[in-house]
């Protein structure tokens, strides 16, 4: 079954910002039960993870084709 991931950032808070010490990889297949499948220093790093995660779960008997999504909403602007 092809499955689904997320990337979002790990945030600590202080009285003066809202830090982001890293990036974890989620997998969101099942909505109602996330889980956490990696987590990586950098954004680029976790978004090529959630792209490897996807790829190798499509690759299993009965999966639909991997697609192209976007992980990262600050590339590439508007898309029609």
């Amino acid at each position: 079954m092809t499955r689904t991931a997320r990337v979002e950032p790990i945030t600590e808070e202080n009285r003066e910002a809202i830090l982001v010490s890293g990036w974890r990889v989620v997998d969101v297949t099942d909505s109602d039960n996330p889980q956490e499948i990696s987590r990586h220093d950098s954004e680029p790093d976790a978004i090529t993870a959630a792209r490897d995660y996807e790829r190798k779960t499509s690759r299993e008997p009965g999966s639909a084709p991997d697609d192209t999504q976007d992980y990262d909403a600050s590339e590439g602007g508007d898309r029609a």
